[in-house]
């Protein structure tokens, strides 16, 4: 595999939408939610953290099965489901209709890969392993905000 691009873009007019409700996208969505124009969760069941986001008026939450249609003025998909052949289907709509997609269990499945974050103010630093080691990118990613502290 090659190395990922870091690349910052402007979310603030995308839809993005979450197809899974769990412990994975809670943290993805507590890290996007200020950078995206919309985001919707679609989940039978969802994390609590979920619903007090979408109680705040923060993002919009769909407690159904997803169908097809959930993808209809979507820009980005985050496939956080847990079942595989779900997870593939779901990422096969999405090229069919030209959505950029992240698959969290399958990093062959996605057209890019969520970085791990750090932030203070305007200062926004992305990490990424380019998909090959999570958990170093998370280590550098923590460090990077204990640095921006001191600034």
């Amino acid at each position: 595999m090659g190395l990922y691009f870091p690349m910052f873009v402007d979310m603030s007019d995308k839809n993005v939408l979450f197809v899974g409700g769990g412990r994975i996208a809670v943290r993805r969505i507590i890290s996007m939610y200020e950078f995206a124009g919309l985001i919707t969760v679609v989940s039978p069941e969802a994390e609590p953290e979920i619903i007090k986001l979408a109680n705040a008026g923060y993002i919009t939450y769909l407690r159904k099965r997803f169908d097809e249609t959930d993808l209809d003025g979507a820009d980005i998909a985050m496939i956080n489901t847990g079942h595989q052949g779900t997870d593939i289907k779901i990422a096969g709509m999405c090229r069919r209709r030209n959505i950029t997609v992240n698959v969290a269990s399958d990093q062959t499945l996605c057209d890019f890969f969520f970085p791990g974050l750090a932030r203070k103010d305007s200062v926004v630093i992305g990490v990424t392993a380019s998909g090959e080691d999570h958990q170093k990118a998370a280590e550098i990613s923590a460090k990077i905000r204990e640095l921006l502290k001191e600034v």
